[in-house]
């Protein structure tokens, strides 16, 4: 039988959604501010790009989802309520009660599209109006939810337990297309089947085999059998990443007279389906395609290494040793050495990997996701702000210059931060929480 768990939803975006009855429960809370809370321990924060403080809202629960600007409001998550913040001043304007925690929830045009994660009912998903808070529409999802991704058109695209693929159109709720997803409720993959979308498509890959649906109407561009890669699908091995006209397959094949497996890339056309290149490490090691073009690489003796792959060729251009995830920035890619060290984090060129600065926040460990893999910076405009802290003392923002990493400012905070801050209008918005311990 197909395990019922949930992938979580901090990627942007593999989500699961909330319950039958809660459409009779997604009653508004109270607007205003409020009384003041005893010892909160979870803050709104609005941090311009000169590290002041413009405002500070404490908060009922932490969240790891990034908060949202939509117009004049800022949206915060706090556990199973949103609040609506007004983005000038800080000002509480609307609270949400959901029925079950929230899984995730996406921008489009004046709404906020919430996701809720179903547990002990039909997921549901909801849009609403980012000023009030008040729904304008519902929809119970009939099964559960492996994935969702955002269209760049404003559908959402659910793979549900059920072997069904639907898009959503979150301007009004309505369900553009559905589609078998080509696994059964039976025998299915036993684990998420990679989704991504990109240029007017959604992908998907099921049983080694990845295929291109038009995100308007649903109709099938084109598909691959991407056999020699079959491995990957039964092992849960096969990853998705899409970009520029690109969509990246990391998977499995074969190796050598014993068939032994070994970790692959393949770069693909977007627009037909045809393998532009390959790229399989020698000997093998184990690939991690996080991001495209960027590649997490683990060799048997446990070196990790980041490779910068040419998206025209799918040759390695350079790499790094970091045993945390590159991130792209416009200024260049920003790697950083292992979670045990210090502070320590380089800005390369994209093209050729030279170093242009290496910053060394000495005494200072990152903070925000200590234990996920990917580097927990945050670029905003000329800066990039690294959260982090001392060990014994505060938490705190760090703001280097993008141009050649000299600190701009230091800024203390009243607890972690947890999520990916979301940018705004001359600063962020930041999600201050203490730590808390999620299942797996």
């Amino acid at each position: 039988m197909r395990p019922r768990c949930m992938t979580p939803v901090i990627r942007a975006c593999s989500t699961v959604l909330a319950c039958a009855c809660a459409v009779a429960a997604l009653a508004g809370c109270s607007s205003g501010r409020g009384p003041p809370r005893s010892a909160p321990d979870a803050y709104a924060l609005d941090v311009t790009t000169a590290g002041r403080v413009r405002w500070q809202v404490p908060l009922a629960g932490p969240s790891r989802l990034s908060p949202l600007a939509v117009g004049a409001v800022a949206v915060f998550a706090e556990s199973d309520v949103l609040c609506g913040l007004i983005l000038a001043d800080g000002h509480r304007v609307w609270s949400r009660a959901m029925s079950q925690p929230i899984a995730g929830m996406w921008r489009w045009h004046a709404l906020v599209i919430v996701l809720t994660d179903g547990a002990g009912g039909s997921p549901l998903l909801t849009g609403l109006d980012a000023s009030t808070g008040q729904a304008r529409w519902t929809r119970l999802i009939a099964a559960g939810v492996d994935g969702s991704y955002p269209t760049a058109d404003g559908g959402l695209a659910i793979l549900r337990w059920d072997d069904t693929l639907e898009v959503v159109d979150m301007s009004s709720g309505r369900v553009r297309w559905t589609r078998p997803a080509g696994f059964s409720a039976d025998a299915g993959q036993g684990y998420p089947a990679p989704m991504a979308v990109a240029g007017g498509a959604v992908l998907l890959a099921v049983f080694g085999q990845l295929t291109s649906y038009d995100d308007r109407t649903g109709r099938i561009r084109w598909t691959d059998a991407l056999m020699p890669i079959y491995l990957a699908a039964i092992q849960g091995g096969l990853s998705l990443q899409a970009a520029a006209g690109l969509v990246y397959v990391t998977g499995v094949e074969p190796y050598g007279a014993s068939g032994q497996p070994r970790q692959v890339l393949l770069g693909i056309s977007a627009a037909d389906g045809r393998v532009k290149w390959r790229f399989a490490p020698s000997p093998p090691e184990t690939l991690g395609n996080y991001a495209p073009g960027l590649l997490s690489v683990t060799s048997s003796s446990g070196r990790t290494w980041q490779d910068e792959v040419d998206p025209a060729t799918g040759r390695v251009r350079w790499q790094v040793a970091s045993a945390y995830n590159a991130i792209a920035t416009p200024a260049g890619i920003v790697a950083g050495p292992g979670p045990d060290s210090t502070g320590q984090i380089s800005l390369r060129y994209m093209l050729t990997g030279q170093t242009r600065w290496i910053a060394r926040l000495a005494g200072l460990t990152f903070g925000w996701q200590q234990q996920a893999a990917a580097l927990p910076v945050f670029p905003a405009g000329p800066l990039l702000i690294v959260p982090a802290s001392d060990r014994v003392g505060p938490d705190l923002l760090t703001a280097l210059r993008m141009s050649d990493g000299h600190r701009a400012w230091q800024l203390k905070i009243p607890e972690p931060v947890t999520a990916p801050p979301s940018a705004v209008p001359g600063g962020m918005l930041v999600y201050s929480a203490a730590p808390v311990e999620y299942a797996p």
